[in-house]
């Protein structure tokens, strides 16, 4: 069976995502490409006699390389040569689309254009004649119905062809005027000499690049052989055609390209019916609307937590009760000892607490993920700009903000890369720690149903969010005033037009981001699991029980209590307890918090640790849940501080590893982070436990 690699690319809001999943399926998996933290997603499939194998390109609308996504797409066509090139084009928004085209054709690689959308572009009144834009490009052209999976199995019957030279591939070049072209040929008369050059990177692209002053193409030039002749003559073509356009070359270039773009939709593309209005622009009214625009944006998201609590609700009281009966069980099949305890413990004591609330972190991510593939996050960023500006953050600030609260604050740091100025890159990255991640979830849905009515769920839930962004549009107002002067950029965005999204897309986004949760209760999560376990049962504790006549004899939960007194962490626990009492928390609070530094699922873990360790006497060892609401040392108030205080104080250890690579691997900002997010973590939870106690609340 031969083996094809193709490689989708497009423009973001283009359905490259959902053409991807018609093609794959479930026989895709997501990591990171090499040397960098851009997410790559493969997948493969089986079509006639050949394995595909499909990359998923980051969206991008340039192969400028101006972001890491840019350089990650362009440097993948470019080096790792893929067979084939599907260009993901929105039919609805052609012009826009055909720019990136033309610079994929740059590249010397075979292209099929899969015309997605094609169904709304009719709607809109385009009427497109793909046969002749076909012929005007060179390039072949697939009509497709991304979200109804139409066109899939064309698709795959023209990339066969090709790449058996069945379809000839006569890709037409951007004329780029006389004046361009003549420059071109003197770089050309260089260039040519190096052939160890050309035999990685296609030579008229690596000249348009040259004269587009591209610095990534710049740095390869100036370690090929001819390095210092073709960068000499490169600034003589630059001045020679800044003096004749009096314009930047980059510019006169990219001109031409919308000048071929133009001419090539003028030919192919007629307007049946008179322009109107679409749907998205008159929904557009409203979601976008001055006035309504955020109080929508806060219904949407209350909406979200709404769903989630609702739905989610039997199914984590099911998986409370079937990790309560698997501990039950271990406990009757291991004898009494080490080995018990470390199994009903420390395994499913504590990693059975994160995984019971895996329901609701399913429900989260499947509503979250309907807003997104519906169009109208990208609404939220635009409607949320105005305000964050106010506040010193930028309208793309919002992106990383959103990707955080939909799984991990890490790829939302990583997002952060978006934002051309680093002024504006490490604020955000220093406020996006503060949004309520997938990991922050499971302790927020502990504390919730454990303190407060089931039918304030969602509206406790929400609070936690609004709080969030207050904290982080109040410490980016701070910061920008006192650290990382200086004035905002402006955000221009893209609105893609709205659309349902597909049941199977959205299945499969909430698996991608679920499994992740699972797979590191599975691994970190288990890990640490066992070195809580181990700090609170050593040292054993081996002091009179009250066996002799003169004392008293203990209860197996009174030795369970000295036991977690006098261990590695309850001694621990009881040095940082000076520090915790002003907020109304203990020592053991103090521990989970600590622990959560690895991982914030893990503070649920610790506490599933603890409340199993010190429950071996009780008749009917209930869930976690129940075993705070028995606790005396809780209340509803201090289960308010202590999500508060988790909401606020430093992210993972991962995230803080990531932050101070991306930071440049400063150290002072590094300990700037954490000294800022533990101090307001600590400063907000004292006022409120302080304030809730004078008024009498949740005592």
């Amino acid at each position: 069976m031969k083996k094809i690699t193709i490689a989708l690319a497009g423009n973001p809001n283009s359905g490259k995502s959902t053409i991807f999943n018609n093609l794959t399926g479930a026989r895709q998996h997501i990591g990171n490409y090499p040397g960098v933290t851009v997410e790559k997603k493969e997948g493969t499939l089986v079509y006639h006699d050949y394995e595909i194998n499909v990359v998923d390109l980051p969206g991008t609308y340039s192969l400028s390389a101006y972001s890491e996504d840019e350089a990650v797409a362009r440097r993948f066509i470019v080096e790792s040569k893929p067979e084939l090139i599907v260009n993901i084009v929105d039919a609805s928004n052609l012009e826009r689309n055909l720019y990136f085209t033309t610079q994929l054709i740059e590249l010397n690689v075979p292209i099929v254009i899969a015309m997605n959308m094609s169904d709304v572009a009719q709607k809109n009144g385009q009427d497109i004649d793909f046969q002749k834009l076909s012929k005007l490009a060179g390039i072949p052209i697939v009509p497709t119905v991304g979200n109804k999976n139409i066109g899939t199995e064309k698709l795959l019957d023209v990339l066969v062809k090709m790449y058996e030279n069945k379809i000839y591939n006569h890709q037409v070049k951007v004329n780029y005027g006389l004046e361009i072209q003549q420059e071109m040929a003197k770089l050309e008369h260089i260039i040519v000499k190096d052939k160890q050059l050309l035999k990685i990177y296609p030579m008229r692209w690596l000249i348009i690049k040259l004269l587009e002053e591209d610095l990534f193409v710049i740095d390869i030039i100036k370690k090929s052989s001819f390095g210092v002749q073709l960068l000499l003559q490169n600034e003589k073509s630059r001045h020679h055609l800044e003096l004749h356009f009096g314009d930047a070359p980059e510019s006169i270039i990219a001109d031409r390209r919308y000048g071929f773009v133009s001419g090539v939709c003028t030919q192919s593309l007629n307007q049946s019916v008179e322009q109107r209005h679409s749907i998205s622009d008159e929904i557009d009214k409203i979601v976008l609307n001055r006035v309504f625009g955020i109080p929508l944006f806060a219904l949407v998201m209350y909406a979200i937590f709404k769903f989630t609590f609702t739905f989610s609700g039997p199914l984590v009281s099911l998986f409370e009760k079937a990790f309560e009966l698997m501990g039950a069980f271990a406990a009757e099949v291991i004898p009494q000892g080490l080995l018990q305890s470390f199994v009903v413990d420390g395994i499913i004591g504590g990693v059975g607490g994160v995984l019971g609330f895996f329901p609701l972190v399913l429900f989260m991510f499947f509503a979250i993920a309907f807003f997104e593939d519906s169009g109208y996050m990208a609404r939220a960023a635009f409607v949320m700009d105005k305000l964050m500006s106010r506040f010193g953050l930028h309208g793309k600030s919002f992106l990383p903000m959103m990707i955080s609260t939909n799984g991990c604050a890490v790829p939302g740091i990583m997002a952060s890369r978006t934002l051309e100025n680093k002024r504006d890159r490490m604020i955000t990255m220093m406020v996006t720690p503060f949004m309520i991640c997938g990991a922050k979830l499971p302790i927020f849905a502990l504390f919730i149903s454990a303190f407060f009515p089931q039918e304030y769920g969602a509206n406790i839930m929400f609070f936690m969010y609004f709080l969030s962004v207050v904290i982080a549009l109040c410490s980016a107002w701070v910061l920008r005033k006192f650290v990382f002067k200086g004035e905002t950029s402006h955000f221009v965005m893209e609105l893609p037009p709205y659309r349902l999204p597909t049941i199977k897309g959205l299945l499969l986004k909430m698996w991608e981001r679920g499994w992740l949760y699972v797979k590191k209760a599975g691994t970190v999560i288990v890990m640490v699991s066992i070195v809580i376990w181990a700090g609170f049962t050593f040292p054993q504790y081996s002091g009179p029980k009250g066996n002799s006549l003169t004392e008293p004899k203990m209860t197996e939960g009174e030795i369970a209590a000295v036991q977690l007194e006098q261990s590695y962490a309850g001694k621990i626990g009881n040095f940082i307890e000076p520090l915790m009492r002003p907020i109304g928390l203990d020592g053991r609070s103090g521990i989970a918090l600590l622990a959560g530094f690895a991982a914030k699922e893990v503070v649920v873990t610790t506490f599933g640790t603890i409340y199993s360790l010190g429950e071996v006497d009780a008749e009917e060892p209930g869930s976690l849940r129940e075993s705070l609401q028995k606790d005396k040392a809780w209340s509803p108030l201090k289960a308010m501080v202590f999500m508060i205080f988790s909401l606020i104080y430093l992210p993972c250890v991962v995230a803080i590893a990531v932050f101070f690579r991306e930071s440049g691997s400063k150290l002072k900002w590094l300990l700037f982070l954490i000294f800022w997010t533990t101090v307001l973590a600590w400063g907000a939870s004292f006022i409120v436990y302080q304030l809730g106690t004078l008024l009498s609340i949740g005592g």
